[in-house]
Parts: structure tokens; C-alpha cells; sequence
């Protein structure tokens, strides 16, 4: 809400940046909870148990685990979908 102090153009450039920090919280959520996952393994806690305790598949915690192993994910699957379009496109 725009207060008779802030201009229209204050007020879209807040909100600019309020999509934005709404676009990365996914990303930031994802970063938090992988941290959280690393640092109680780190403390012991086996994979297995971390998989019983929050319902997690074993391969979200494998990828939480080892941030490479997403990457590779994520990696296969863009080019999956990318070979899939060009597919489509041909």
C-alpha cells in the first residue's frame, strides 16, 4: 500500500521486488531444508533414519545430501526435455 510520501514508481519498483523475493523462495526453501538435512547427517543421524523421520523419498534425501547428485538431476532432465522439444519440433 502506497503512502502519500511514495510515488507510483516507488511503489512498482517494492513491488518488483516483492515478486522477486517470492520467485526465489522456493529456491531458498529448498536450500535451507538441504542444509538442515547435511548438517544431521553430519551429527550421525544415517540416511535411512532422516528418510523414516520427515517422510522424505530416498532420493530427495540423496540429492539433499550430495547437492552434486541434483545437479546431475537436473542436469538429465533438461536435456531429456530439451531432446523431447526438439523431437517434437522435427
Amino acid at each position: 500500500m502506497t503512502t502519500d510520501n511514495e510515488s507510483p514508481a516507488e511503489a512498482e519498483a517494492r513491488l518488483a521486488e516483492v515478486i522477486e523475493e517470492y520467485r526465489q523462495a522456493p529456491a531458498k526453501a529448498l536450500a535451507a531444508r538441504d542444509e538442515g538435512l547435511r548438517e544431521v547427517a553430519a551429527m550421525g543421524l544415517r540416511q535411512v533414519d532422516i528418510i523414516r523421520l520427515t517422510g522424505y523419498s530416498r532420493e530427495t534425501v540423496r540429492q539433499a545430501l550430495k547437492p552434486e547428485a541434483r545437479a546431475a538431476v537436473k542436469k538429465a532432465t533438461e536435456q531429456r526435455r530439451a531432446a523431447k522439444q526438439r523431437g517434437a519440433e522435427g
